[in-house]
């Protein structure tokens, strides 16, 4: 699961960035290796809200987006001077974000690191107030279930489905925007991915037999999600995009599971 961050935004030189805790810098030292040799590491996240010095929303992001990394001498950072100089967010407010995974260059293809799987950790800088950890916390439950959602999108490019999680980017970009019908759309094809893939041969699940049966589910998914706001007298609103998205991201891990040999 994902790494919950909630940083200052500070000023390094001629950047605008958030330190990275110290626990991912242990955990993962090849990928800090990578960024000492001074080899290009991007992270992909989640970048939820940012907040004042005095602990109030001042803005809201709800998107994906990939930062580079960086280091001084002591310290690794994520790079924020794009949103500094863009949206104004001055130095010393809060970034609240989900750190999904780290994303290296390997013989010319992006090769994406999940962080922390299966778990789900926070960290407040000592900047934080009171009422933002408070704040933060209350909504734990709804940023883990987000977590889970878009460490997907990791999984898909580290088994190679490029393809298939461009697709669920874009999907739950919309989706977390509101933008439901355009987000329906990008499940479509997310499921429609998988289904020729599945038809092509390119994945057998334990057996023939269920992975024609999963094949068979995922035309009928792809026919049922093609009616949500696709033609004339059908529609696609929250219920029909949530419900999209589930069988989206249920068939994407089920698939990765057994593409990452379990």
């Amino acid at each position: 699961m994902p790494y919950l961050v909630v940083g200052e935004l500070k000023e390094t030189g001629s950047k605008s960035v958030v330190e990275l805790p110290y626990e991912i810098r242990n955990k993962y030292p090849m990928i800090f290796k990578t960024v000492d040799a001074g080899m290009k590491v991007k992270a992909r996240i989640y970048l939820n809200k940012v907040y004042n010095t005095d602990g109030d929303v001042i803005k809201e992001y709800k998107q994906l987006f990939i930062l580079p990394v960086g280091k001084t001498y002591t310290n690794y950072y994520l790079d924020f001077t794009y949103f500094h100089i863009r949206d104004g967010i001055p130095i010393g407010y809060l970034l609240e974000f989900l750190l999904l995974t780290f994303v290296t260059e390997v013989e010319g293809r992006d090769i994406e690191t999940p962080i922390l799987p299966n778990e789900f950790k926070t960290e407040f800088s000592y900047a934080v107030p009171d009422e933002v950890e408070e704040l933060v916390e209350r909504e734990r439950d709804a940023l883990e279930r987000i977590g889970r959602d878009v460490e997907v999108i990791g999984l898909l490019f580290n088994v190679g489905l490029s393809g298939v999680a461009a697709d669920l980017t874009e999907a739950l970009t919309r989706f977390y925007r509101a933008d439901y019908e355009g987000s329906i759309k990008f499940f479509r094809k997310v499921v429609e991915g998988i289904r020729n893939m599945l038809k092509a041969g390119k994945v057998v699940v334990v057996n023939e037999k269920r992975t024609q049966f999963l094949y068979e589910y995922t035309s009928k998914a792809y026919q049922l999600i093609s009616n949500f706001g696709e033609h004339a007298g059908t529609y696609g609103f929250m219920p029909e995009a949530v419900f999209s998205k589930d069988i989206a991201i249920s068939v994407c891990r089920y698939i990765v599971s057994y593409l990452r040999g379990l």
